[in-house]
């Protein structure tokens, strides 16, 4: 058993380290409380965002877009009529077995499982992928493809506050990268904030779009789709025509779809803040928490201890007296 002294030292440095805890808590709070709201506050601009791409998209021929899907092998006649297209395709057949993963995480630890989970979900898909290209956004997930002995393509800081530059940035590096050819299909994961004591980790495919999951989005709003729905109603002309789409439709597409990926980017952004912000405030209450515990255990061996001393101390008085007389 250790000593009274030793146990004195020990409450301190516990008790000094809770306080740390508890400061960092509050601040995470604060943070948290940001986060969130900007978290919450873009759902529904990009709610918004896929019922305009979902409308648009049954307007178009998705199939000869190379943000949507990828081209079907053609045969050289039809090669030679579309020169840039079959650019294209050719240089994105010799490179058929890249995926590419925007990995998300944070700079500083003391969150929890944040990113121990992200990282073993990403690992469970991916794993087996022979050919795989990283763009990680934080030191964490840089640590991670380091570790794991995979490419990293590109590696961005992580600000504390979230901005659409740096959405931008990502988007045209990826971008770039599927319509060159270099990687087939693109792949973000993130912390999707679902609440304060919630977070999970999450992987949506980014290109090539898939009209059919943005439908599907867009479906799973009922009440934006019947708002829209009315209001493109009232919108009519006599023709039947719901939207008018300036200056054209595929010119409109181009921007639209950018913009759409732009934004997915910058949502996952906002949410893995806000997830991380959250997954750090519950870390440190409940090592603020334990640390109350921890103390209140020594305590109570620091007593037990200072008591068996003096009893012991008694017990060699009485018997020194005993022995006297």
């Amino acid at each position: 058993m250790a000593n009274t002294r030793e146990l004195r030292r020990r409450i301190r440095s516990i008790k000094n380290t809770s306080q740390i805890t508890k400061a960092m808590q509050m601040v995470a709070a604060t943070k948290m409380r940001r986060a969130q709201n900007q978290a919450v506050s873009g759902r529904p601009y990009e709610e918004n965002l896929n019922f305009s791409v979902g409308t648009l998209l049954p307007r178009v021929d998705v199939t000869t877009h190379p943000l949507l899907s990828r081209h079907p092998e053609r045969s050289e006649g039809s090669q030679d009529s579309d020169n840039k297209q079959s650019r294209d395709f050719s240089h994105s057949a010799r490179n058929d077995k890249s995926v590419g993963v925007i990995l998300l995480s944070t700079n500083k630890s003391l969150c929890g499982a944040l990113n121990t989970n992200l990282f073993r979900v990403v690992q469970q898909k991916f794993g087996n992928e022979k050919d795989i290209k990283y763009f990680s956004l934080g030191l964490k997930g840089r640590n991670f493809v380091v570790r794991t002995g995979k490419t990293l393509e590109a590696d961005f800081e992580s600000p504390e506050t979230v901005a659409l530059r740096e959405a931008r940035q990502i988007s045209n590096l990826v971008r770039n990268a599927f319509l060159e050819g270099s990687v087939k299909e693109v792949y973000l994961a993130f912390p999707d904030f679902v609440s304060t004591l919630r977070q999970e980790p999450k992987i949506v495919k980014l290109l090539p779009i898939d009209p059919s999951v943005i439908s599907n989005d867009s479906e799973r709003s009922p009440d934006l789709s019947n708002k829209l729905s009315r209001d493109s109603s009232q919108a009519r002309n006599d023709n039947g025509i719901e939207f008018l789409f300036e200056p054209n439709v595929d010119e409109l597409l181009d921007f639209v779809l950018v913009h759409h990926i732009e934004t997915q980017i910058y949502q996952a952004l906002l949410e893995t803040k806000a997830s991380e912000h959250s997954a750090r405030m519950m870390a440190m209450q409940n090592a603020t928490e334990n640390a109350k515990e921890l103390v209140e255990d020594l305590n109570l061996t620091y007593n037990q201890t200072r008591q068996a001393a003096i009893t012991n101390e008694l017990l060699e008085i009485t018997t020194a007296g005993a022995a006297m007389e």
